[in-house]
């Protein structure tokens, strides 16, 4: 059973940055899928593969405002920055032998959607002017 699920209100109309955005929805439903399993050796995986990817994600959305010029840069990074902060400590927990899944899912379910919506849809405009939204 799928944990999330994307929905087209999601897209940004920024191609790269939208599908970034599904694959880290992919790295959660495999996190959901994995605890669903008992599966501790998948939810390690999967958890790893979240951390890496929402690092790369991030620096590529911030390097693409960056060069935008998106006057909210250093707020966003900030969210950013806070967000890997919580995850790579879930993963850390995990490492030390704690059940995280559900408390880590529990942040997933409300907060990517809702950064995507507030957060991010705030850059569009800016990253759409600037004309580099075709070189991401």
């Amino acid at each position: 059973m799928t944990f999330l699920h994307w929905t087209k209100d999601l897209e940004l109309g920024i191609e790269s940055i939208d599908a970034q955005h599904q694959k880290l929805v992919d790295y959660i439903n495999e996190i959901a899928e994995a605890n669903d399993n008992h599966d501790r050796v998948a939810l390690g995986i999967a958890l790893e593969h979240l951390v890496n990817y929402t690092i790369e994600h991030f620096a590529y959305e911030e390097e693409m405002l960056n060069k935008a010029g998106y006057p909210l840069l250093a707020a966003h990074s900030r969210v950013h920055q806070n967000f890997v902060n919580k995850v790579a400590g879930f993963k850390t927990r995990f490492d030390y032998g704690e059940d995280v899944a559900g408390e880590l899912l529990d942040l997933m379910d409300g907060w990517l959607f809702a950064h995507i919506r507030r957060n991010d849809q705030g850059y569009v405009e800016t990253v759409r002017k600037s004309g580099i939204a075709e070189q991401y």
